[in-house]
């Protein structure tokens, strides 16, 4: 038997941060009745943030969702 292989993981893994990235967003979106990330103000931030340090475990694939979708709104902010 062959080693074991996983060739193209990066494509599963692009794949995993993209729908994470579709999650939060949609999340925060539909919470806020908004229809894209830049209209957050930095307060609403503060509360998002609050809200996934006590409900989100540090090893869980979201929180790469949440930082993706912050860096985002705060590179539309400049």
């Amino acid at each position: 038997m062959s080693k074991f292989d996983w060739a193209r993981m990066y494509k599963d893994e692009e794949h995993i941060e993209r729908e994470a990235y579709s999650c939060v967003e949609t999340a925060i979106c539909n919470h806020y009745e908004i229809e894209d990330i830049d209209e957050l103000t930095a307060e609403q931030w503060v509360d998002i943030h609050a809200w996934q340090e006590e409900n989100v475990s540090e090893y869980s694939p979201m929180n790469m969702g949440f930082s993706d979708v912050y860096n985002v709104w705060e590179m539309n902010q400049e």
